[in-house]
């Protein structure tokens, strides 16, 4: 068993669904939307427990799960396609560990240019 074996879907479709450009622009979307919510409920749960009394940090919560939401939602929509794009015009066939990785690697790199521009502000 390889890597090609490896079958990791949250959509649920059968892997007729990657090969049109919706059915792959989807898979990588919803990865993508996946990882960034789980990312930003943990940072929102450690925000409002390090926050402790703090009258705010009620809202720390549901601000982070908003950016997490909104940030896959216009951004990840955008370079999702391009992947697709990419993907569709070169004929290549992706798989399900292929969107798994685009769209958890989109989630990565929109983490690490957040964190990035925080510490311009500092």
């Amino acid at each position: 068993m390889g890597w090609a074996d490896i079958d990791i879907r949250l959509t649920g479709g059968d892997e007729e669904d990657l090969s049109t450009p919706f059915g792959m622009w989807r898979e990588i979307f919803v990865w993508c939307l996946v990882s960034s919510l789980v990312i930003h409920f943990v940072s929102g749960l450690l925000a409002w427990y390090s926050l402790g009394g703090h009258p705010i940090a009620v809202y720390a919560l549901p601000s982070f799960i908003i950016a997490g939401f909104f940030t896959p939602l216009f951004a990840g929509t955008i370079t999702s396609a391009v992947i697709v794009y990419v993907y569709y015009e070169a004929d290549f066939k992706m798989t399900s560990l292929d969107a798994f990785l685009w769209g958890v690697g989109q989630t990565i790199i929109y983490t690490l240019i957040a964190v990035s521009r925080i510490y311009v502000t500092l």
